[in-house]
């Protein structure tokens, strides 16, 4: 009995050991790197993915051969009357499996943004392949331009709108935008990105961010240029570096990055009528300094620090603007106005909203510290005798 319990215990064991029978060669799958979402006449979605020739990948000439040319990928697309009857007739015609787990952005064509995204995104969050944390942008025109960008430092458009993103963009992930058009009180907003010539003679393109893309409910309202919304990014939970450039007069201008900001925003509820006290805190350091300032003076630090105040304050002044002639609720001050007065809130704004808001009216108090000034305290090539 007892040589028999190790060899029943190693039996039983063998049970749990459930192996490789769900496995998915890599060689039988069809990796989508990027996927676009149009909207086509008659009410028909279209469906778009870049997926990497795997035999390209390995070599400096590319060569993916049939339609790909000497690209390190694949742009395929089909039209039907849902996104997953699209995604059917793509496999339908492809000899791997799609495989979406890996893929980083997706791109929503203008007239699908116009139209309502709610539906188009639906199929996405529902199945956990579909990552959350991947990131959604919008392009004017179609959505598959962008995938058919081959950019210069990547391999694939896709990749270089993710990096792109995280470094000079407001991120927005689809988590992000399922919150903001569930939750009363914001709207959602997304990054545009367009191809763009990268060459004097247009003999390649590249992609860039263009501004933001403004929504009510799920729909696209407005599309804003980068330096009129700029005041977003103020608003947001986590601070993306910007620069703002500085007019000192004639041709002497003054670039400062700004590192860290960050907005309270505290409602006031007085006569019926909506008010907004803004506080704006930021900090930067001097990049550049086309004048013969000299910043090695405390005072001359004070004027500029003063200049960039106003620079902050109009940024949001411009953003507030943009919001209330669209009614669209970009930053949240909804969300804001239902903490801080809960009651009123559900019994008298929430429901008329997007009416009280052109309505609402706000002060706007700013403070910039630059934290460093470089290297040298002046333009070595300038002397200005009046700031010594």
């Amino acid at each position: 009995m007892k040589r028999l319990t190790p060899i029943v215990v190693l039996l039983l064991s063998m049970l749990l050991v459930t192996g490789c029978w769900d496995r998915r060669e890599v060689n039988d799958m069809a990796i989508v790197i990027a996927m676009a979402l149009d909207k086509e006449p008659g009410g028909l979605y279209r469906l778009s993915v870049q997926v990497p020739l795997v035999s390209s990948l390995g070599s400096t000439s590319g060569g993916g051969g049939g339609t790909s040319g000497d690209k390190a990928y694949y742009v395929d697309s089909a039209v039907g009357k849902t996104i997953r009857e699209a995604n059917d007739i793509i496999q339908s015609r492809m000899s791997r499996e799609l495989y979406y787990s890996h893929h980083r952005v997706i791109v929503l064509g203008e007239q699908l943004a116009r139209e309502g995204m709610s539906d188009a995104l639906d199929i996405i969050a529902r199945f956990p392949e579909n990552r959350l944390t991947v990131y959604l942008v919008m392009t004017r025109g179609k959505g598959i331009e962008l995938l058919n960008v081959q950019p210069q430092f990547e391999r694939f458009s896709g990749e270089a709108m993710r990096e792109l993103l995280k470094m000079e963009a407001l991120p927005v992930s689809l988590k992000d935008v399922a919150q903001m058009l569930t939750t009363p009180g914001v709207d959602a907003f997304l990054p545009v990105i367009a191809p763009v010539p990268s060459h004097p003679k247009g003999q390649s393109r590249e992609v860039q961010i263009m501004g933001l893309a403004l929504f009510h409910d799920d729909k696209l309202i407005h599309v804003a240029q980068s330096d009129s919304i700029k005041g977003v990014r103020w608003f947001q939970r986590y601070f993306t570096p910007f620069s703002a450039v500085l007019s000192l007069g004639g041709d002497n201008r003054m670039t400062v990055e700004f590192l860290r900001g960050k907005a309270d925003i505290t409602p006031v509820l007085k006569d019926g009528r909506v008010h907004f006290d803004i506080k704006v805190y930021a900090s930067g350091i001097v990049m550049e300094n086309m004048t013969g300032i000299n910043l090695e003076h405390v005072n001359n630090i004070k004027k500029i620090e003063e200049m960039l105040k106003k620079e902050v304050k109009t940024s949001v002044e411009k953003t507030l603007q943009i919001m209330q002639k669209y009614r669209t609720d970009t930053i949240g001050l909804g969300i804001v106005l239902a903490r801080y007065f809960p009651r009123e809130w559900r019994e008298t704004y929430r429901e008329r909203w997007y009416e009280e808001l052109p309505k609402i009216t706000y002060t706007i108090r700013s403070k910039v510290v630059i934290e460093e000034i470089g290297q040298t305290t002046r333009n070595i090539t300038k002397v200005d005798s009046e700031n010594e």
